[in-house]
């Protein structure tokens, strides 16, 4: 019948959102634990050592080299400017809000919020994991900024 292929198409973008909105509920409701800072989030070790030398060379010497270190940033960080983002639906889009909404519902329990934040050392270490991701992409450019000028592709060895 003409028409049912976008039903189809809706069907399978709520499908998407509620399996979204639960893999996600869990972390949602549970952001308290990071305000207490009883929960951290874990720093891959590409961006600890991002952030130790951004711009060292060691090791570099051949592209395959190049290629694997921006690989493992790239599974770090998620897609860089020049690279296609994951699409979302509006499945997806739904589920995200409603996250959301579970997320401040949840932290809005905690009176003096900031202040706990900080007491508890979680504010620190939301500007460590800042400063992690800030260095990975710093990293990130700079070895594509090698890769370019040798002429490097994802299949050069």
């Amino acid at each position: 019948m003409p028409g049912l292929s976008g039903v189809e198409l809706n069907r399978d973008q709520a499908s998407q959102g509620g399996k979204t909105f639960g893999e996600g509920v869990g972390q949602a409701a549970t952001a308290p634990l990071d305000d207490l800072n009883l929960r951290r989030q874990e720093v891959p070790e590409v961006l600890i050592a991002a952030r130790r030398t951004p711009y060292a060379t060691a090791g570099l010497q051949r592209c395959s080299a190049v290629v694997a270190q921006i690989d493992a940033l790239d599974e770090a960080l998620g897609p860089d400017v020049d690279q296609p983002s994951p699409a979302t639906g509006t499945g997806d889009q739904a589920a995200n809000a409603a996250l959301d909404m579970v997320r401040d519902t949840a932290t809005d329990f905690i009176p003096l919020r900031s202040w706990v934040r900080r007491l508890s050392g979680a504010a620190a270490h939301d500007r460590e994991v800042q400063a992690a991701i800030r260095a990975g992409l710093v990293r990130r450019g700079f070895l594509k900024g090698i890769a370019h000028q040798r002429r490097c592709t994802r299949t050069a060895g």
